[in-house]
């Protein structure tokens, strides 16, 4: 094979430029001033080798780009696929590129070469085309053939910041948060510092959820988590249906409910295998018990939250109107700096985990995640409600 591509959703040449000095380090590297081609010559025992790489960004030629992201996508969306809901997460994945790189050789791509190139792909959280139409992962193994094929069940959809904020501009105030929340990752010994902007400034303080909304929102997340819970501990559907009615009765939660939640709580024949994601609803409640001041502390995301400690602060309230009443939301500034601060800590557990490599520093990437979606609730990330809140890193 004498070519191929790589795909990214970032657009970052000056990254670009720095991995292709791994390609060959003893290689001489030539850029052209707008940083859209590189070539490598490799010296060799008897003859020099070439290879060049061609790129192409939404930023560089945004209608060229268009039109070859849109093909793409028809491409791949015409396969009959095995595997349609891992095709349908890599149609999303195509529509978030923003970068392409053709790969130019005098001969067939190398072993080493092609390591090296799944090597830059996985930095950068990418996809490699190969032969007549074949889309890999950055281990190298198939997503999406010509015919249909896949070697991997699932597949991880992000994308660059850019895409998910779209061009958002950075504010004074969010400048300010970003700093403050870098000097506690450096000063809990985290080296790398994640590349995302501070755009969660003082401006952001309008969409932070009521006090009234956060409490209902607790209450939610509290019985769906006991739910689970019983489920996991082996309850019987009799005893764990009379407990959540009971329960949802007294703080009168019917209505609180998400789509997703309400579906579950009427799900009396739910398995273990459903309840597991609700019981780690326990970390987002906690986050909500912190934001309305039922908790001093949210503490580190290393460890899960102490479950007793956060039900008894509900039980402490025969009712959702004393629940209510006895919470104080807290100030802007502590909800969007502990907003800003695990959006760092979840690009981290991201970063390691397309590495390979388990979460830095002791974190709990399952307890990051789940206070991410809380707290980007909390704050009204991009306005969506409970079941469809993102964790964009």
């Amino acid at each position: 094979m004498k070519n191929c591509a790589l795909y990214s959703s970032t657009f970052d040449l000056d990254q670009i430029v720095d991995l292709m000095k791994a390609i060959d380090p003893n290689g001489k590297m030539s850029v052209n001033e707008s940083k859209t081609r590189i070539e490598i010559v490799s010296k060799g025992w008897l003859r020099r080798k070439a290879t060049a790489f061609n790129i192409m960004t939404s930023k560089t030629h945004p209608d060229e780009f268009a039109s070859m992201r849109s093909g793409m996508e028809q491409f791949f969306a015409q396969i009959p696929a095995e595997n349609e809901p891992l095709q349908q997460k890599l149609l999303i994945k195509i529509s978030t590129l923003n970068m392409v790189i053709g790969v130019e050789t005098e001969d067939d791509i190398s072993e080493s070469l092609f390591t090296r190139l799944l090597s830059m792909i996985r930095t950068l959280d990418g996809l490699m085309f190969w032969g007549g139409g074949q889309l890999l992962n950055p281990e190298g193994r198939l997503l999406l053939g010509t015919d249909g094929r896949s070697e991997v069940d699932d597949y991880t959809v992000t994308a660059h910041t850019s895409f998910l904020h779209g061009e958002e501009p950075e504010t004074a105030s969010g400048t300010e948060r970003k700093a403050r929340s870098e000097a506690v990752l450096s000063a809990q010994g985290f080296q790398k510092m994640p590349p995302m902007p501070g755009r969660l400034g003082d401006e952001a303080a309008g969409r932070i959820r009521t006090i009234a909304e956060t409490a209902q929102r607790a209450v939610a997340l509290c019985i769906t988590a006991v739910k689970g819970e019983c489920i996991g501990a082996g309850e019987s559907p009799e005893d764990t249906r009379e407990l959540i009615s009971r329960i949802t009765a007294q703080y009168g939660a019917d209505g609180f409910f998400s789509p997703e939640e309400k579906a579950f709580i009427q799900n009396g024949q739910a398995d273990e295998s459903e309840a597991v994601p609700f019981s780690w609803r326990y970390e987002g409640f906690w986050v909500l018990l912190w934001a309305l001041g039922h908790v001093d502390a949210l503490g580190s995301p290393t460890d899960i939250c102490d479950v007793p400690e956060a039900v008894s602060k509900l039980q402490q309230y025969d009712s959702f109107d004393a629940f209510l009443a006895g919470s104080r939301l807290r100030s802007s500034k502590e909800i969007l700096d502990a907003a800003d601060l695990i959006y760092r800590y979840d690009w981290l557990c991201v970063d390691s985990r397309i590495q390979g490599q388990p979460a830095p520093g002791g974190l709990n990437a399952g307890v990051v995640y789940e206070r991410h979606r809380a707290l980007n609730w909390l704050t009204g990330y991009m306005g969506q409600e409970w079941d469809d809140v993102r964790t964009d890193t």
